[in-house]
């Protein structure tokens, strides 16, 4: 078991003891402090000591001093059949190697302290070099930048690769760099995607110009039929074939472009038919401003009333963007527009006649009036006592003008429905008078004076005192007056 501060006993294939530390990973030949008692060499080999031990059992000749180098630590040893060490035995002279050794650690401490130095340096220059937090952290992802970091490039790994350079100390801790790389790496991996999609953005852009390039010369293809397999050939001899390094990404965006090609013809081939029934919409126009063309026509009738010269007219054959069917089917719907126009004029025209002869009879029914309350006309009137009377003012020509009867008619209805009122109301005005003769004095009495005094008799009857008001304003002439 380790012991508190995490050293523990181990030996080498060749016998020999070490000492690893679970806490630092360290391991060491020198016994550390902590542990009490050595591991016994058990005659394999000798302890790590300066002086050599005796081998166990018979002793055996002594022969001269070999070096050893142990398997798992790299490190020296020295044997001469009897006895092992770590130490040189001054037999086998100075050692050479263990100079070199020295000499190395001393350059790497050297270079160790040059470094220290240039980071120093560097955060003196960096008190000088950035005027602010900005321009420090903008030096560091320019190191960043400089070192080609990759956006998943490990913190242990940038550390390696960056913290000899004097930007490295441009951040002054170690959650500062985290925070820039953080930053660096998020906009980098940006960058990087927006490269890739514009370089398939650029790949998908060449192999659509090979594609308008060389489908057109290919006399076997055809948009609405031909497959990808059978193009393939024609395609792959050109470098933009190998754009797109897909081949299903390849055949996928053939059949889009095929797609996209097949319904470009159609568009073009519904504007080229649009463009030619304009033409020959155009040129039934003209036939109707010639009149040749009525809303009474019909095709044979119309392809008879023109001449060779206009049945020539490249407006009026058959072609490839019109057929005999399309031809005959816009002359019926252009008729049909000219009937429909004919009957919208037709109705509109009725509605004007109506609306003019309705006037006309209300100004006639309005002179009615006049004559009824001048005292001309009274319920009881015939027509032909005041038919010439009538007849003479302007309102009745247009009336007459509608039939020979339609004055007189009307004449008739307005009597008729004044009388049936009057009739009503003089029953209701003759009880009332009988009931009140008494009270109600007529010497020198007006009709207005007439009712004023039925009003004020019947003002203790609702009923009755309702009745007399209507009376009293009754079209054209009130029954009361008429009473009186």
């Amino acid at each position: 078991a380790p012991t508190a501060d995490g050293w523990t006993e181990h030996r080498s294939p060749q016998g020999i003891p070490y000492y690893f530390n679970t806490i630092t990973n360290v391991s060491t030949y020198e016994r550390p402090a902590s542990l009490s008692q050595p591991l016994q060499n058990g005659g394999a080999a000798g302890s790590a000591t300066s002086s050599p031990t005796k081998a166990s059992g018979t002793s055996a000749p002594t022969t001269s001093w070999q070096t050893y180098t142990d398997q798992n630590t790299g490190k020296k040893y020295y044997s001469n059949g009897a006895t092992v060490t770590w130490t040189r035995p001054p037999e086998l002279g100075p050692d050479e190697s263990a100079d070199n050794s020295a000499s190395n650690k001393r350059s790497s401490a050297s270079e160790n302290e040059s470094a220290k130095k240039k980071r120093k340096k560097g955060e003196k220059d960096d008190g000088c070099l950035y005027a602010n937090k900005a321009e420090a952290v903008a030096a560091f992802k320019g190191l960043l930048l400089a070192k080609d970091i990759a956006p998943t490039t490990k913190w242990n790994d940038v550390v390696r690769i960056c913290a000899e350079d004097a930007r490295w100390e441009a951040c002054n801790t170690i959650g500062e760099r985290k925070q820039a790389l953080a930053e660096y790496q998020t906009k980098r991996a940006n960058e990087l995607r927006d490269v890739k999609r514009q370089e398939k953005v650029r790949a998908k852009e060449a192999y659509q110009r090979l594609l308008t390039d060389i489908l057109p010369t290919v006399k076997t293809f055809s948009p609405g039929s031909s497959r990808f397999m059978d193009v393939r050939d024609f395609l792959s001899k050109d470098d933009r074939f190998y754009a797109v390094d897909d081949e299903t990404t390849r055949e996928e965006l053939f059949y889009e472009f095929v797609e996209e090609m097949r319904k470009r013809e159609e568009r073009n081939k519904r504007s080229k038919k649009r463009e030619a029934k304009d033409a020959y919409l155009a040129f039934l126009k003209l036939r109707e401003e010639e009149g040749k063309l009525t809303f009474a026509s019909t095709w044979a009738s119309f392809v008879s009333s023109i001449g060779d010269e206009e049945k020539n007219d490249s407006r009026f054959i058959v072609s490839a963007n019109m057929s005999e069917s399309d031809r005959q089917l816009y002359f019926s719907d252009y008729v049909i527009e000219l009937q429909n126009a004919e009957d919208e004029k037709r109705r509109r025209i009725r509605d004007a006649r109506r609306r003019a002869e309705k006037a006309q009879r209300d100004a006639y029914r309005e002179k009615l009036r006049e004559f009824a309350k001048l005292g001309a006309v009274i319920p009881s009137t015939h027509w032909r006592s005041v038919e010439d009377k009538i007849a003479s003012d302007p309102c009745y020509e247009p009336v007459l003008a509608q039939g020979r009867d339609v004055p007189m008619e009307i004449f008739n209805d307005f009597v008729d429905d004044w009388n049936e009122q009057y009739r009503r109301d003089r029953s209701t005005l003759s009880r009332l008078w009988e009931s009140s003769k008494k009270e109600i004095k007529l010497d020198e009495s007006t009709g207005v004076d007439f009712s004023k005094k039925l009003l004020d008799y019947s003002a203790n009857s609702p009923d009755i005192y309702a009745d007399i008001r209507r009376m009293s304003s009754n079209e054209p002439l009130s029954s009361i007056m008429l009473f009186f």
